[in-house]
C-alpha cells in the first residue's frame, strides 16, 4: 500500500477512535447527571402518592417502571412486571403513567388513574395491555364497564386537577432523570438496559440491590 494510502488510513482510524472515544465521554456524562436527577428527585419517584405502587407496599426493593398504553415494548413487558410481584413477595413496584404518545394515550393514563379512586387501577391496567390494538378513550371505558366500574365517574374523574397535576409530575420528572423513552425501568436506583427477558433482568437487579444497596437513594 503506497505509503499516502496508509497515511489516510490511519487519519481514518484515528478519527473513528476519537469517535468513539467521544460518544464514551457522552454516555458517562449523562449517566451521571440521571443519576444525580434520580438522587435529587427520589422521593417523587419512589413515594410519591400520586403513582400507584403493586406488590408489596412495604417491599425492600423498589421497581419503577415509566409507560405509557400505546407503546408496544411497554405491553411486551407488563406480564413480566406482574409476573416479577407474584414471584416475589418483597418487591414493590411503582407504575407512573407517562403518556407520550398521543392524545389516545393521554385519555387512556387518565381514565387509569381515576380508576384508581374506584379501586380498580391495576384490574385495569393489566386488561389495557392485554388486549390488542391501539388504546383509545373508548376502549378503555369499554374495559372498565366490564370490571364493573362506574363508567360515568370515570369520565368525570378523568379530567380532575389531581390527574392533570399527577401527569405533570411524571413529565416533569422524566425530563429532570433524562427519560429518553418508554419504558422506562429503575430497580432501586440502578437504570435498566434495553434487552430481551425483562423478567431475568430485572430479579437479577433486584437481587444486586438487596445485596449491595442503592448507589445514591431509593
Amino acid at each position: 500500500m503506497p505509503r499516502f494510502s496508509r497515511l489516510l488510513v490511519l487519519i481514518g482510524l484515528a478519527g473513528l477512535f476519537g469517535l468513539v472515544v467521544a460518544y464514551a465521554v457522552l454516555g458517562y456524562l449523562r449517566s451521571m447527571r440521571q443519576e444525580r436527577g434520580i438522587a435529587t428527585h427520589a422521593e417523587e419517584i419512589f413515594r410519591s402518592p400520586t403513582s400507584f405502587v403493586a406488590g408489596n407496599p412495604k417491599g425492600d426493593v423498589i421497581v419503577v417502571a415509566f409507560l405509557d398504553y400505546n407503546c408496544p415494548y411497554c405491553r411486551q413487558g407488563a406480564p413480566e412486571l406482574a409476573r416479577l410481584i407474584e414471584t416475589d413477595g418483597k418487591v414493590r413496584l411503582v407504575l407512573k403513567e407517562l403518556p407520550v404518545l398521543g392524545k389516545d394515550s393521554e385519555e387512556v393514563a387518565r381514565i387509569a388513574l381515576a380508576a384508581a379512586a374506584q379501586g380498580k387501577y391495576f384490574e385495569l391496567h393489566q386488561r389495557l395491555y392485554a388486549e390488542s390494538g391501539r388504546a383509545t378513550k373508548a376502549k378503555a371505558l369499554r374495559i372498565a364497564g366490564e370490571l364493573g366500574l362506574d363508567v360515568g365517574r370515570l369520565e368525570r374523574d378523568m379530567d380532575d386537577p389531581t390527574i392533570t397535576a399527577a401527569l405533570l409530575e411524571n413529565t416533569r420528572l422524566a425530563r429532570d432523570i433524562g427519560v429518553r423513552g418508554v419504558p422506562f425501568y429503575l430497580v432501586g436506583d440502578r437504570v435498566l438496559g434495553e434487552g430481551n427477558d425483562l423478567y431475568a433482568q430485572v430479579s437479577q437487579k433486584v437481587a444486586d440491590i438487596r445485596e449491595n444497596g442503592c448507589r445514591a437513594a431509593c
